[in-house]
């Protein structure tokens, strides 16, 4: 469990373990891939029981989106080009308004744009002879990366954080605490992790993973299934 206004970087927290762990595996290299971690509030205390990839990026995402942020990591990294991967089930995700906006600014900053469409699940993302200048925006799933298999299977984002242990000082010893408030004698957490899940209205954090690095995209907003 922890505060609201502590939300942001708790997840940028996890998204830096996995990058110093090696949990960001993708098929092609300088790729990376837009995680929601979805936050619920239970009894005035915030919960992580859930992440997501393949997510909605469409007008509430485009409305506060740090598309600057992105651009920043392009011209730092020297890409001149990004490719978006889409998935052809999810053709219309990103939305239209969202890719423009995103065409727009990095060709206004001589960064190239162009897509391709994955083939439809149990096809595997491709692996692309990806130049130096080129950075690989994912958008659809992929099977390879440990990160969309806990997005996809509960069970393994529940053992990753009752057991990987937090790097920082001043804290709880793992990230289980933000999974359902820690081990407590007294309470049944299994029950308590059951009824987190069947909370639909998530309050996301959007962070961009990447071995090149993670940084917050989208401050928290409500998210209801």
């Amino acid at each position: 469990m922890v505060s609201k206004n502590k939300i942001e970087s708790v997840s940028l927290d996890i998204a830096n373990h996995w990058k110093d762990n090696n949990i960001l595996t993708e098929v092609n290299p300088q790729c990376g891939t837009f995680v929601g971690f979805d936050w619920v509030e239970y009894e005035g205390n915030y919960y992580l029981p859930s992440i997501n990839t393949n997510i909605d990026l469409g007008y509430v995402e485009h409305e506060h989106f740090k598309f600057d942020v992105l651009l920043e990591f392009l011209k730092e990294n020297e890409y001149s080009f990004a490719l978006g991967l889409r998935n052809y089930a999810f053709k219309d995700n990103p939305s239209e308004e969202w890719t423009d906006k995103l065409k727009e600014l990095l060709i206004s900053n001589e960064i190239e744009y162009d897509e391709f469409v994955t083939d439809l699940w149990p096809a595997s993302i491709p692996e692309f002879d990806i130049p130096p200048n080129v950075f690989v925006f994912r958008y659809a799933f992929d099977e390879y990366s440990k990160i969309d298999k806990m997005a996809s299977n509960q069970s393994l984002f529940e053992d990753f954080m009752k057991t990987s242990l937090i790097e920082y000082p001043n804290e709880n010893d793992q990230f289980e605490v933000y999974y359902n408030g820690g081990k407590d004698e007294e309470r049944p957490y299994k029950t308590l992790e059951l009824d987190l899940l069947k909370i639909t209205d998530k309050i996301r954090v959007i962070v961009f993973c990447s071995d090149k690095g993670n940084f917050i995209l989208h401050n928290y907003s409500r998210k209801s299934k």
